[in-house]
Order: C-alpha cells, then sequence, then structure tokens
C-alpha cells in the first residue's frame, strides 16, 4: 500500500501552504527534477488527475500532484476511486497531496478506512488572540505599531486564516510605504486604504443599503461577484455585523443622543470580537443615512432576514447565488426585510433585468 499521500484538511490556508511548501523542499532534496502539477477536484476532465498519479514523466523522475478543493468531490466520483487505486498500489514515482476545507469527519468512508492517522493533517483555525497577534507581529516587523481598533477591522476585511491575513497586511504594508505613513497605524489609516483601493466589498454594500439605493446596491454586489466568487460568502456576515451595529446606534441614539450613540454602538464582528464604536466621519455619516432610511423595527426585522438568508446563499448553488443575493438586497431596501411571496422573485428579476439593460 502507498503512503505517498496525505490529506491537508481544516479552514487554515496559511498553515496548509507552508507545509505544502516543505513538502516541496523535502522532494526536491530527493529528486531535484522533480515536477509539480495541480489539478482541481472540479474540472471534469478526471483524466488529468489520473495521469498526473500513474502515467511516468519523460523529463522528470518524481511528480508532486497537488488536488484542490477536494470538498467539492461528491462521494460516488470517479477522483475517489483515482485516488483509492494511487493509494493501494506501490507507486514510487509520484506524491499526491489532497487539500479540502473539510475535516475527516467529513471523507468518505472507503477513503477513511484507506488512510492511516498519519496521513490525515486538520489545520484548524487559529484562535481570536492568535490573529490578533498574528497582525501585532507583521506590522511591528515593519515598522509599525497598530491599534487594536485597526486590528479588528482588518480581521472583519478578511477570511479567517493566515494565507489572507498575509495577503491584505501585506498589500497595507505597501500602501503605508508608499504613502510615508511612520508610527502607529490607527482605523482612519485602514479606512483610508479601503477608500483608495476602491475595491467594493461587504461594507461598501452596506453604504448603498444604508441610501436605500437599489441600483446602486445591485451594481456594487455586481462588482463583488465578479472580482472574486467567494466574496458572496462573506457578504452577509460582514452586513450582519453593520445592521446590529445600526440597531445599537439607533436604540442609544433615542436614549441617549447621537454622540453617545457613535461612541457606544456596539456589535459581535465576523471575527467574534465585539465592535464598539462608530470612528471614522464617513462611517458617522453612513449610519446618519441608514437611521434615517430604516426604523429600529425595519433592522430588526432586516438582522432576522439575513440569519435566515446566510444558510440559504450558503447552500445555493454556484448559478443561482447572484440571483439569491439580488433578492436579498431587494427585500432589504423595499420591503424592509420582511419575505413575501413568489411575486417578489418576479418584481426582482423585472428590476435586475431593466438595471443591466440600462448599464
Amino acid at each position: 500500500m502507498s503512503n505517498n499521500v496525505k490529506f491537508l484538511l481544516g479552514s487554515e490556508e496559511g498553515e496548509k501552504e507552508e507545509f505544502i511548501e516543505k513538502e516541496k523542499s523535502r522532494l526536491r532534496g530527493q529528486y531535484p527534477d522533480l515536477e509539480v502539477k495541480t489539478v482541481f477536484a472540479f474540472d471534469p476532465d478526471v483524466s488529468q488527475l489520473q495521469d498526473a498519479l500513474f502515467s511516468p514523466s519523460l523529463f522528470t523522475s518524481f511528480t508532486l500532484v497537488i488536488l484542490k478543493h477536494y470538498e467539492e468531490v461528491k462521494k460516488d466520483s470517479q477522483i475517489n476511486r483515482i485516488i483509492l487505486r494511487f493509494i493501494s498500489e506501490d507507486n514510487p514515482s509520484a506524491f499526491l497531496l489532497v487539500l479540502s476545507t473539510g475535516t475527516s469527519y467529513n471523507l468518505p468512508q472507503s477513503i477513511s478506512k484507506a488512510l492511516s492517522k498519519d496521513d490525515m493533517i486538520v489545520f484548524w483555525e487559529m484562535f481570536e488572540n492568535k490573529k490578533q497577534d498574528w497582525i501585532r507581529n507583521f506590522f511591528r516587523k515593519e515598522g509599525y505599531g497598530i491599534n487594536n481598533e485597526a486590528v479588528r477591522y482588518i480581521l472583519d476585511m478578511i477570511e479567517n486564516n493566515t494565507q489572507e491575513m498575509k495577503n491584505t497586511c501585506s498589500q497595507l504594508a505597501l500602501f503605508f510605504s508608499l504613502n510615508h505613513k511612520s508610527g502607529q497605524i490607527t482605523l482612519d489609516d485602514i479606512s483610508a486604504y479601503v477608500s483608495h483601493t476602491k475595491e467594493e466589498d461587504g461594507f461598501s454594500l452596506f453604504s448603498c443599503l444604508a441610501k436605500a439605493d437599489l441600483a446602486k446596491s445591485l451594481s456594487c454586489l455586481k462588482k463583488i461577484l465578479v472580482s472574486d466568487t467567494r466574496a458572496a460568502m462573506m457578504i452577509i456576515p460582514v452586513l450582519l455585523r453593520q445592521f446590529r451595529l445600526l440597531e445599537s446606534f439607533i436604540k442609544l441614539r433615542q436614549s441617549e443622543g447621537e454622540d453617545a450613540a457613535f461612541a457606544n454602538a456596539s456589535a459581535m464582528s465576523t471575527s467574534a470580537v465585539e465592535i464598539k464604536g462608530i470612528k471614522t466621519s464617513r462611517d458617522k455619516q453612513t449610519f446618519r443615512t441608514a437611521a434615517a432610511n430604516y426604523t429600529y423595527c425595519d433592522v430588526r426585522n432586516i438582522i432576522l432576514y439575513l440569519d435566515e438568508m446566510d444558510t440559504r446563499v450558503k447552500t445555493a448553488g454556484s448559478d443561482d447565488v447572484g440571483l439569491t443575493l439580488e433578492l436579498m438586497l431587494f427585500t432589504i431596501i423595499v420591503n424592509k426585510g420582511k419575505v413575501t411571496a413568489i411575486r417578489l422573485q418576479s418584481e426582482l428579476f423585472d428590476n435586475s433585468l431593466s438595471h443591466r439593460q440600462r448599464n
């Protein structure tokens, strides 16, 4: 039985990538002519995986095969049969790394039984305090201090893994360097970066929703999905965070006044940390506008609706995600979170179609 296989599981992509690089270095030490082939599990042409594992190269003595997005493989897929064959045979010229965001519990029973415990490595998501320390240490090495609000804002910008943290923090450090930033990094500095790069995300989408502007909200959503299809999964958590902050702001403003509401409004962030206060002038204006367009009752309905839609978006097929999110925006702006029947889908489709025709 071959032991030239490892399943790299879990959501922590940064440490997973470090493991892959170490494996490449180890194998290159043994096979200087090492060839690395990457195959994607969602590719319908499974012959690529089969050829990479079982057809020796004429130009290299050893092949490292990296199979990505295994979490999308169905149990009866031919890919699993190819992997089982590779595990059962003694293949001295290839090594297989299978990457999945799932855990060992998500593996088909046939695969689990064929693997030893050492063949399955789970890269767990970093604890919250470790993520914050990681960001602080990164900027310390770059010559910057960074306050707690800025750290939390960065964590809200990214998916919760060190690969995303590294990419985002590297881009921030370059931006600060080019703009001759020195000393302490603040929330305003991060906001300036976001404004400068002009990339749409859940926060900019909330700004459009705050204005109750359906056309701009649909346009913003389209830009998000075009720039990164994975971003669809992060839209609702960010919107939930913002609407919960809006709920707190409206309630406090009614009882304590606007200044106290800006200072003390709070909500749980997407990284499970309590966010307190609305700091920048731009954010303050956004929340003023939102409070003018949505009542406290509206916001409560929207939060309940977003909770429900989070599951729907995650389970929607790739072809349906865009329309599902458009329906969500229509329901928030026009119906203030109150769901109606099938008529709503028809109205949204007509509205979305006319919007695209205008653009």
